[in-house]
């Protein structure tokens, strides 16, 4: 008889990533926020200390993250989801993108960026589309080509996707989030 496995078995770039998001869409979870919360490794919410982030996060079972929010200060200036995305490696014709279904009771808005490690410190390439967060379930979609911003490296030593969110209270969830790299 053959035993369900929890390894990763999904090879390239994106596989990693999108192995993690699906532990934790499969486990029912949850938490305090604070400005450094650890939801699986290689995701977490990370906020200026400033802003003296408290709040509440589940993830149930089939969804990824709810988030309720609520800073203690009006002071930070940043308010991030950070999702390790292991591509060391990228080829001027390399697609870096996600598909997010999403929603929020009141609208909200976020910004995402392709943050790659630089010997000077790190590199931000953000993507076109805001994310509008809404009451009704949406889509949102984005994509970037390595070679069309001079903010990507070809190679970097550690990468993520960030997820800038609002740095007032708010909820949002975050229903479902895979990534991809071809």
């Amino acid at each position: 008889m053959f035993r369900k496995s929890r390894a990763n078995l999904v090879p390239g770039a994106d596989g990693q990533a999108n192995y993690s998001l699906g532990v934790l869409r499969e486990k029912a979870t949850e938490g305090p926020l604070s400005h450094a919360t650890r939801f699986i490794e290689g995701f977490s919410l990370k906020a200026d200390p400033l802003l003296k982030m408290a709040g509440h996060y589940t993830s149930p079972k089939g969804r990824l993250l709810d988030l309720s929010a609520k800073p203690g200060s009006d002071q930070g200036n940043w308010c991030a989801l950070h999702l390790s995305l292991p591509a060391q490696s990228l080829t001027e014709d390399s697609l870096i993108g996600f598909v997010a279904r999403i929603s929020a009771p009141e609208i909200a808005v976020a910004r995402v960026c392709l943050r790659s490690q630089t010997p000077e410190g790190f590199s931000d390439s953000f993507f076109d589309k805001h994310m509008l967060f809404r009451p009704e379930d949406s889509t949102h979609m984005d994509v970037q080509q390595a070679h069309y911003s001079e903010d990507i490296p070809a190679r970097a030593e550690w990468r993520e996707l960030v997820f800038f969110l609002p740095t007032d209270a708010f909820e949002l969830s975050l229903i479902d989030l895979r990534v991809f790299v071809i």
